[in-house]
């Protein structure tokens, strides 16, 4: 997953070696194509990005990524979830529309980049997952969920 603006884009491929010069530029000829999400709720409307590494579960890949809106002329980075296909992660299953987390904290909402939780990294025990995250560009934070709790939450909201 890579994201040009406002998309997250998809490579897919068996190995490194199919990486190719020819191969980057069909797919940059044809970027359209690989798009796997696009902003679409108002956390997320103004561009969306990256996170942490999809998690596999039996409903499908979760992903969790960035989306950005504006408030006042500044920009408001939020975590957000999606649910995609197991076996074709190109396919949006869900996505839930409201943040999964926003900035409110003192340490999230004023920094060197204000109002910024941007998600990059997770880690599972049992059944809590934690999502690791900058925050207002200036430290390191931790969330905690139930990952049974964000599956069932995901999948009440499928296309």
């Amino acid at each position: 997953m890579h994201r040009i603006l406002p998309e997250i884009q998809l490579v897919m491929t068996e190995t490194l070696a199919e990486l190719t010069k020819e191969y980057w530029h069909n797919y940059f000829l044809h970027i359209e194509d690989h798009v796997m999400l696009s902003p679409k709720h108002k956390h997320e409307i103004s561009y969306i990005g990256g996170g942490a590494p999809p998690i596999e579960t039996d409903e499908g890949w979760i992903v969790i990524y960035h989306g950005v809106h504006d408030v006042n002329h500044k920009h408001v980075y939020t975590a957000c979830a999606a649910l995609m296909d197991i076996d074709n992660p190109a396919i949006e299953l869900a996505r839930l529309p409201y943040p999964l987390f926003q900035p409110d904290t003192d340490w999230e909402l004023v920094g060197v980049v204000n109002n910024v939780v941007f998600p990059t990294g997770t880690a599972l025990f049992d059944d809590t997952l934690y999502v690791y995250y900058g925050a207002a560009d200036k430290c390191i934070a931790c969330a905690s969920m139930s990952l049974k709790e964000l599956t069932k939450e995901l999948v009440a909201h499928k296309k």
